[in-house]
């Protein structure tokens, strides 16, 4: 049985566009200026999706490597036919790696990447701390770990705008663009136990990362963190 991820990968490109007004590109466009050291490198991008975000780094940097890791073929797969269209535009030297896994379990020696990156991805992990020591140990010292996720609304008519929009409109969205209402039911109903941003700062801190810090975005409703490698 395909999981929910299986199910949607197809269109899940354009359903994020539509959900989020094309604004998640600007929101991913900051997260990569935040993580990139320079034009050259070895970056992961976990819970990587289609790719989109795996790409964008990769369009940034002259030389290095990039790795997508996800657990759903499906969106790999997707991942892997994005790639060629970019290699058909770009004639960038950096290696793209996309590779079937666990966020939780990450198949990566210690320090083998000089940073890593989570977006709208850990959310959908049994264990947050876990993901995110993960991502703190294939880093190396100096490297830094970012999450770009759901933050806290803020504002008396954005945040009880935000929750109608978020918990009623994005399923119907879903189910007109993907024919799957339950798995756009599923995004909002993520959002119950997942930490604010002070709570994703204080699992990077445990995680033993320094200078952590969270940037809002969307009026708070997308939270940017960002912690270095000891």
């Amino acid at each position: 049985m395909l999981s929910q991820f299986d199910r949607i990968a197809q269109g899940y490109d354009l359903a994020n566009d539509c959900i989020s007004m094309g604004m998640h590109r600007l929101w991913k466009d900051k997260a990569v200026k935040t993580l990139l050291a320079g034009d050259s490198g070895n970056y992961l991008d976990v819970c990587c999706g289609t790719g989109d975000l795996a790409l964008l780094i990769a369009s940034r940097l002259k030389a290095g490597k990039v790795t997508g890791l996800d657990f759903s073929g499906n969106m790999l797969d997707v991942a892997r036919s994005r790639e060629a269209r970019h290699r058909s535009n770009n004639k960038s030297a950096v290696q793209l790696d996309w590779i079937k896994g666990d966020a939780l379990q990450l198949p990566f020696e210690n320090a083998s990447f000089d940073g890593a990156i989570v977006s709208f991805g850990l959310r959908n992990v049994s264990d947050y701390q876990q993901a995110i020591d993960e991502m703190a140990r294939v880093v190396r010292p100096g490297g830094k770990v970012l999450n770009l996720d759901l933050g806290k609304p803020e504002g008396l008519l954005f945040a009880p705008l935000f929750g109608f929009y978020f918990s009623q409109i994005v399923p119907i969205i879903g189910q007109v663009l993907q024919n799957d209402r339950k798995a756009y039911t599923y995004l909002p109903e993520s959002k119950r136990n997942y930490p604010d941003p002070e709570g994703i700062s204080e699992l990077f801190r445990k995680a033993g990362l320094t200078d952590v810090r969270h940037i809002k975005l969307a009026s708070g409703s997308v939270a940017l963190t960002c912690g270095t490698v000891r």
